[in-house]
């Protein structure tokens, strides 16, 4: 039993973040940063394989060098990383060219505070087709696993011209829930593999209790002289048919009397 859960957390683990196909890899290589273009087919391929994770889990995720992103971003793109702060109170939606049945007509845009000192933000695309992500308060503490799609240059509420960090994610944890893209709460991972344990368990005891552990033999009552357990069905009627005679003709007798 215990081997079967470990397993089954190793196959869950591996299958909650897929890596990116050489297919999906080369569109990625072929993104220009620093272009105040969002859509281009390297965010296809990161919201293709977003598509296929089952959970965001943190295994094979680092912590971003968010200077190093900005000096280097082709060097780090479409690597997985563990992004931690604080909701800067701008959500939105952000509309695709083309309207995807399984990704839906747009994303939803977060923006986190990442760094205080000197200011850096992130921007979050998470995969949310029918755009039931609420977005947190203000100041809430977010924490997300994302893949880094490119710098993007963009304004500021001001109207400055800023170099923004941009990630594609499935989900994010606020509050301590982990919330989806289909807004729903994801339960953690060691919670779906304690809770189909059990029911494993479970069925596997039901079936034991169902299933006899010897073959079932037919029960005679009214025998005498012989193991009712280990006598032939055929002889122990015999005998019953002719003990009921015995008391027949007993009777008779003592009703001649």
């Amino acid at each position: 039993m215990h081997g079967m859960i470990t397993r089954l957390l190793i196959l869950l683990s591996l299958a909650a973040v897929p890596p990116l196909t050489p297919q999906q890899q080369a569109q990625l290589d072929a993104v220009q940063d620093d272009t105040t273009e969002l859509l281009e087919p390297g965010l296809d391929a990161l919201l293709t394989n977003i598509l296929q994770w089952e959970s965001a889990d943190e295994a094979g995720a680092r912590i971003p060098d968010y200077d190093g992103l900005l000096n280097n971003p082709a060097g780090a793109r479409g690597d997985l990383f563990l992004i931690e702060g604080r909701f800067a109170g701008r959500s939105r939606r952000y509309k695709l060219r083309e309207a995807n049945p399984w990704m839906g007509d747009a994303l939803t845009e977060w923006v986190i505070l990442v760094r205080e000192e000197p200011e850096e933000v992130a921007v979050v695309y998470f995969l949310d087709p029918e755009g039931l992500m609420e977005a947190p308060g203000t100041g809430a503490d977010v924490r997300l696993v994302g893949r880094f799609y490119k710098v993007w240059a963009d304004t500021d509420q001001q109207g400055q011209s800023t170099r923004y960090l941009t990630f594609v994610a499935r989900s994010a944890t606020v509050a301590g829930q982990r919330v989806s893209g289909d807004g729903s709460i994801l339960p953690p991972i060691w919670l779906i593999v304690v809770v189909l344990g059990m029911t494993f368990f479970f069925l596997r005891q039901q079936i034991k209790r169902r299933t006899p552990n010897v073959p079932r033999r037919v029960m005679l009552s009214g025998l005498t002289g012989q193991d009712q357990a280990d006598q032939d069905p055929a002889e122990a009627l015999k005998q019953m048919t002719e003990q009921h005679k015995d008391i027949d003709r007993t009777g008779e007798n003592h009703g001649d009397r």
